[in-house]
Parts: structure tokens; C-alpha cells; sequence
């Protein structure tokens, strides 16, 4: 039979319909195991999107496979959406019960968000998982730290300013305690946040009280708020310190008689530097308290001459992450098995 040259596309068209009806049924799990192995390396490369726009393919293939439903509540996670990866994890343990690897990543999983919302939600591991289902995790799967991204502490709609004033700090010939600390939070504010930070200098005096009482002074936070056009006030207390910490140790030293590491007490000068910071965010617009938190940390430096600024600036880096996390998003990495087919 001859079929008329304008028909051609039309036969064309015809044929392909009919040769994919008539594809094997082998070569749709073989496309998704190919998607799947994709996906994988794109998510393994941190293309979390397009990661999930290849399973999402291989899914309508193929809807309740539980690698691919493992995958998606991961690439969920990786881009902030945790209460649709637990959506994708509930699924993917309802299409496969006996696998420990799907089980051992929802738990982690809530237990990661719980923690990070401040629920306390400690979901019990469900029955037969444990870390030992990372350990023996099998050749399909790839161990992956995935930087989950976590929302602000704080709820700032509307912020577009943010004041640092003035710190209560002790008396110190180490440095200037408050010039240093109200510098070293505007420049990480400036840093790492979309707020504009009030450049107010000298930085605005606040009252000589107890932090109770400050954290109850509303008047004159709303009044400092509207003195200065500021959305959010920070400000707190600050103490530094330093103090001889040498004495002796054990060290491990090479004889130069014989040769054999030998342990001895020797005395090592070295001081010991304590950074001890009460922050408080107020609301410019009511003075209210928005939140309080109170972070310490210590280091110890050999010998009896360190620079109090590079310790100060040290420590303050120290805990730059517990600061901005009050007020901007950040990563936290976390471990999670992903099928790679």
C-alpha cells in the first residue's frame, strides 16, 4: 500500500504511539532506575532542584517505590520544606516496612526539626532502627550530609532595622568591652543578614539595671525604637575576663638518651580567656521583650602574653552562629542515606 506523501506525518505520529505501547514492561523500571541513579549524583553535587524534578519523573512512573519516595522527603528537607518531607517519609515507610535505612531517615529527620523548632519532640526510634542502620547501609545507597536550612528563632516580618546599643560590661584594662562587642555584632548583623544596621554612634546608652529589669523596662525601648526608627533593639550584658591558668601537665616527650616517648610533668604557662554574654532583642515599636538568650565560652592559650583582642574576637566567633541564628536563617548539616539504584 502506498501512503500519500502528505500523510506521512500523521503515519509518523502513529507509529511512535504504537511503538510505546508496545515497549516492554522492563523498560520503565529501567528508566527509573536511570532516574533514580541521576537524581542521585545531581543531589550528591547539591542540585537539590533538579535532584528532585528527575524522582518527581521517575515517581509518576512508578508511585510507590520507597527509594524514590526516601529521596524526595530528603531533597524536602535540603530545600526548607520539612513538613512535606515528613509527608514523603510517612510514605515511603508505608511502601516498605522492613527497610531500617527509610525508618533510620524519618527519625533522624524529626528529630532533627523538632530539635531545630525548639518542640523538644524526641520521636523514639522506631522498632529496629538504630545508627547500626548506617553502618550497614548496603551498595544502593550513598551516605550523604545534606546543610538543612533552618528558619530565624524568630518570627521578623516587617523588620527592615535592627539597632545594636550600648552593652553593660564590666570594668576591664583588657579592652574596651563595649566598643568591642557592639562592633563585632553590627558587622555579623551587616554580614549576614538583609536588615539595614543602624550605623548610631556612639551606640545609644541603656539603663544601669539588672537584666530583669531591663528585659521589663518597655518604656524606654518603645521610646529608644522611636528615637531612632528601629525595628528590632539588641543589647545585654558582657563580661571579660582573663586569669593565669598555668600549672603542670603530662606531656609526652622523645628521650634524647634512648630515643623512647617518655611521659612527663612539666609546668606550661598559658592563660585562660571567659567571654560571658546576656543578649535581649526588643521590639522598637512596643519595647516589648522578644527573646533572651545567654551564651558562655572559655579557651586557654599557651603562654603569658596573648593579644585580649584576637582571644575577644576568637571567642566572639565562637558563638557569632547561636547570635544570628536569633535573627536570620542559617545551615546545619545533617547525615541521611540516599538510593542511588
Amino acid at each position: 500500500m502506498t501512503i500519500p506523501h502528505r500523510r506521512w506525518p500523521l503515519f509518523l505520529a502513529a507509529a511512535v504511539v504504537l511503538s510505546g505501547l508496545s515497549l516492554p514492561a522492563g523498560a520503565d523500571q529501567a528508566n527509573v532506575a536511570e532516574l533514580l541513579r541521576f537524581g542521585t549524583e545531581m543531589a550528591r553535587g547539591g542540585n537539590w532542584r533538579e535532584a528532585k524534578f528527575r524522582w518527581e519523573q521517575a515517581l509518576r512512573q512508578d508511585p510507590n517505590d520507597a527509594r524514590l519516595l526516601n529521596n524526595l522527603a530528603i531533597a524536602e528537607e535540603a530545600l526548607g520544606a520539612p513538613e512535606r518531607a515528613r509527608a514523603r517519609y510517612d510514605q515511603a515507610v508505608a511502601a516498605d516496612q522492613r527497610d531500617s535505612r527509610i525508618q533510620e531517615n524519618a527519625v533522624r529527620s524529626s528529630l532533627f526539626w523538632g530539635s531545630a523548632a525548639g518542640t523538644g519532640a524526641a520521636a523514639a526510634p522506631a522498632a529496629g532502627t538504630s545508627t547500626e542502620a548506617l553502618k550497614k547501609k548496603g551498595r544502593d545507597v550513598v551516605e550523604i550530609a545534606v546543610a538543612l536550612p533552618l528558619p530565624p528563632r524568630l518570627k521578623l516580618d516587617g523588620v527592615k532595622t535592627v539597632l545594636v546599643a550600648s552593652f553593660l560590661v564590666n570594668d576591664s584594662a583588657l579592652v574596651d568591652v563595649n566598643r568591642e562587642m557592639v562592633r563585632f555584632l553590627r558587622n555579623e548583623f551587616r554580614k549576614h543578614t538583609p536588615f539595614e544596621i543602624q550605623p548610631v554612634m556612639p551606640p545609644p546608652a541603656v539603663p544601669e539595671q539588672t537584666l530583669d529589669d531591663m528585659a521589663k523596662n518597655a518604656a524606654f525601648f518603645k521610646w529608644l525604637g522611636h528615637e531612632h526608627g528601629s525595628d528590632v533593639i539588641v543589647t545585654g550584658a558582657m563580661h571579660y575576663s582573663k586569669r593565669d591558668a598555668s600549672g603542670f601537665e603530662d606531656v609526652d616527650i622523645v628521650s634524647e638518651t634512648t630515643g623512647q616517648r617518655v611521659r612527663r610533668s612539666l609546668f606550661v604557662e598559658q592563660e585562660e580567656f571567659t567571654f560571658e554574654l546576656d543578649v535581649l532583642y526588643f521590639r522598637g515599636a512596643s519595647g516589648e521583650l522578644l527573646f533572651r538568650d545567654r551564651l558562655r565560652r572559655q579557651a586557654v592559650f599557651r603562654g603569658m602574653a596573648n593579644d585580649p583582642i584576637s582571644a575577644f574576637y576568637e571567642l566572639g566567633n565562637s558563638i557569632a552562629g547561636d547570635v544570628l541564628s536569633v535573627i536570620a536563617s542559617r545551615n546545619r548539616t545533617d547525615v541521611r542515606l540516599l538510593f542511588k539504584g
